[in-house]
């Protein structure tokens, strides 16, 4: 059993990820696609029985396919011309709405396939790592989203109808062997030789399909690095240099394109003729070497006529399939690296905390480098602590450690003394503000930025107000001609650089939050706009839990705790004023500052 399921995994890997997403659905358009081809050799067949009525012929012999005539006759129909001709209408007419049927079913189930795909990135992107996700190539993100997927839905497209084919060229030889098995043997035979001779053209788009998504990958990278970093190119005079790095991504796209086109076009002008030249071979040494009937053969050759151009048609779609296998791979192996990365949730919820925060004897590596070193803090609740210390120091991942972006690797972080890891980190992170020296800005209005797209109800405007004045910044908005419903703009290209950082805290300042992480949040903003915000923010002191990385320290001098970091270890901690008076690192740093 397992033997069988690891080789239907391997043979049949594509079937087996669209089964996984699509289930029954699969074969439900496999069954539609028999009923047509059952349908379609029908109608064929009843041209025999025209052409013997037309020959003047009363007995009609279908000989292994009499199973129709005997059906005909069960019904009390006896043939002729007329009744002929309209049971061949009818059951075209009944095989075309089959067909439409099957069509629209594979259009829905190509759609819902694309919808679940995104909507499953979308559900696993929510717990992947943080610290794999600043590793993972972000125009590989971009272009999975985007262009893979569309790839993936058009490799769907053509796998199910590469299994139509099949479908019914299986049906159509088996008529076709049943009304002359020679000339049906004969003419498969050279159906595999054809297929040999093509088979050096489907290895190469094979491995052209894994480089379009390789380049592809790499062209969205370098279009998002253009568009995100367009004031620092265009400032320094850079922005023609890595024009030229985008328009050769551009170039190597097109040409593993143009390149997969000609293969393609290679299998289609090429494979009729070729198939077309074997059926007249096979014709001949019919005629001349068996004396077959002239009837059985237009019948047959009928059929295979049906079956070649079912052939092509398949070959097409299998060359458009393995043209777009490296959005498959592409997409699966970007699943293996969410579902590697994931983050264990637990169903603990958080409820906010007491009395205290406390990490103890953390330690955090990247890369085998010692970032943090046997580092203790504790933030009580309601109080104001700061991280201070030169570049490298810690800071930062000792915060990203605290909001959960990065895990503790070794140590302990207890809340209210129970381990962090006990709780649902995202109900603990909605109880987090967290204000970046890198304000975000969504492309929205003023409101739903600082909101989060809350609905305009009366309470909702009243705090939304009482945020802009604490962040200073309301005045500014309401002389705006649209007030709160001007748009900012691609990440608040149309505001400074402190309006930006003020719409941040805004946004902080509105939610119902127990920790407001201030990093570097004011290092963007002007001396007067610095001190409003201070102002602001030493007035939350003994309301919310106050956590500030900060380089100036005029911005925590009423911080009830600094904690001096250095080379990732903890040196020293105490207040402003102590530190002051007995450190001699700490009142260097003040001297320098001129505090």
């Amino acid at each position: 059993m397992n033997f069988l399921k690891n080789y239907i995994r391997t043979n049949f890997s594509n079937f087996t990820f669209f089964y996984s997403i699509l289930k029954a659905r699969i074969f439900i358009v496999i069954v539609l696609s028999i009923l047509t081809g059952i349908l379609d050799s029908i109608g064929l067949t009843m041209f025999l029985p025209l052409l013997q009525l037309a020959d003047g012929g009363n007995q009609i012999d279908l000989g292994n396919l009499s199973f129709i005539t005997d059906f005909l006759t069960y019904c009390n129909i006896k043939l002729t011309i007329s009744k002929a001709l309209v049971f061949l209408l009818l059951v075209f007419l009944v095989k075309g709405f089959v067909v439409y049927k099957t069509n629209v079913y594979k259009l829905l189930s190509q759609h819902l396939l694309a919808e679940k795909i995104r909507l499953k990135i979308v559900e696993q992107f929510s717990t992947f790592q943080y610290k794999q996700f600043v590793k993972t190539d972000i125009g590989k993100i971009q272009n999975i989203f985007l262009s893979e997927i569309a790839r993936l839905t058009a490799t769907f497209s053509n796998y199910i109808s590469m299994i139509q084919g099949i479908i019914m060229i299986t049906i159509y030889l088996i008529f076709s062997f049943m009304v002359d098995w020679q000339f049906a043997l004969l003419v498969c035979l050279g159906g595999v030789f054809s297929d040999f001779v093509f088979k050096r053209i489907n290895k190469l788009t094979k491995e052209k399909s894994k480089d379009i998504s390789s380049i592809n990958n790499r062209f969205a990278n370098a279009l998002i690095q253009y568009v995100n970093n367009f004031k620092y190119l265009k400032a320094t005079g850079k922005i023609q240099d890595y024009k030229e790095r985008v328009k050769n991504a551009i170039a190597d796209m097109h040409q593993v394109n143009i390149a997969m086109g000609v293969l393609n076009a290679k299998v289609s002008s090429f494979r009729e003729p070729l198939l077309i030249g074997i059926v007249v071979c096979v014709i001949l040494l019919q005629i001349r070497l068996f004396s077959a009937s002239i009837s059985d053969i237009l019948i047959s050759l009928l059929f295979f006529y049906r079956a070649l151009t079912s052939i092509v048609t398949v070959q097409n779609n299998y060359n458009n399939a393995i043209a777009n296998q490296g959005a498959i791979d592409n997409i699966q192996s970007f699943f293996k690296e969410l579902d590697s990365a994931s983050e264990a949730i637990s169903n603990n919820l958080f409820h906010g905390f007491n009395t205290a925060i406390q990490l103890k004897n953390i330690f955090f590596n990247y890369d085998d480098v010692n970032v943090l070193q046997n580092v203790t803090i504790e933030i009580p609740k309601n109080q104001s602590i700061a991280l201070v210390g030169e570049s490298g120091s810690g800071k930062t991942t000792l915060v990203n450690i605290l909001t959960q972006l990065l895990p503790c690797e070794q140590g302990e972080f207890t809340i209210d003394g129970v381990d962090i890891r006990d709780y649902n980190a995202f109900t603990y992170q909605k109880y987090i503000g967290y204000i970046s020296q890198e304000s975000t800005i969504f492309n929205d209005t003023i409101y739903n930025n600082v909101t989060f797209w809350a609905p305009k109800t009366p309470e909702n405007i009243k705090n939304f107000k009482d945020a802009l004045k604490r962040a200073a910044i309301f005045d500014f908005v309401w002389s705006l001609k649209k007030k709160e419903e001007t748009l900012l703009g691609n990440n608040g290209i149309n505001l400074s650089g402190g309006q930006r950082q003020r719409i941040s805290i805004a946004r902080e300042l509105f939610k119902d939050v127990q920790i407001l992480i201030f990093d570097e949040a004011t290092s963007a903003l002007d001396s007067e706009t610095e001190q409003e915000i201070q102002k602001s923010i030493d007035e939350l002191k003994g309301q919310l839990t106050l956590v500030s990385i900060a380089h100036r320290l005029a911005t925590i001098k009423n911080a009830d705790v600094i904690y001096v970091l250095d080379k990732g270890q903890v040196v020293e901690y105490g207040s402003f004023d102590d530190l002051a008076k007995s450190s001699v690192r700490f009142k260097k740093m003040v001297e320098l500052q001129e505090i």
